[in-house]
C-alpha cells in the first residue's frame, strides 16, 4: 500500500488490515525520525546549553542578589527573549528561583540562584 492510497482509504474511511498495516509502519518511522533528531546534536542545542551555563555562572557569582532579565541581558550580552527562555528552562529544573521585585514604581520578574 502507498502513503497516497493510505490516505485516500482513511479520507473514505475505509479502515482494513492494510491500513492498519501502513499506519503502524509510518508511526514507526515517524517514532524513529523523531528519536533520532531528539538525540542528535545541533548548533542550536549547543548555543542554547551556552546560554543556560553561562546565565548560571553569571548568578553563581552574585549569589544572594537577583536580577531582572533586562539586568542579566545587558551583563551577558545575551537577548533578553533568550534570556527568559534560558531562565524559565532553568526554574523548571530547580537551578533558579524566580522572585518578583520592585524596580522603581513597578514590580519586576526577577532570577536568583537557587
Amino acid at each position: 500500500m502507498t502513503i497516497r492510497e493510505f490516505y485516500q482509504s482513511v479520507i473514505e474511511s475505509n479502515v482494513n488490515e492494510d491500513i492498519i498495516d501502513k499506519a503502524t509502519e509510518l508511526l514507526n518511522a515517524l517514532d524513529a525520525r523523531n528519536e533520532k533528531r531528539k538525540s542528535t546534536d545541533s548548533k542550536e542545542k549547543r548555543e542554547v546549553a551556552e546560554r543556560r551555563n553561562a546565565i548560571v555562572a553569571f548568578l553563581n557569582d552574585h549569589k544572594g542578589e537577583s536580577f531582572t532579565r533586562d539586568q542579566i541581558s545587558f551583563n551577558l550580552d545575551i537577548d533578553p527573549a533568550k534570556v527568559s527562555g534560558a531562565c524559565t528552562a532553568l526554574v523548571k529544573d530547580g537551578t533558579v528561583i524566580k522572585t518578583e521585585i520592585k524596580v522603581e514604581k513597578s514590580r519586576k520578574v526577577a532570577y536568583s540562584i537557587a
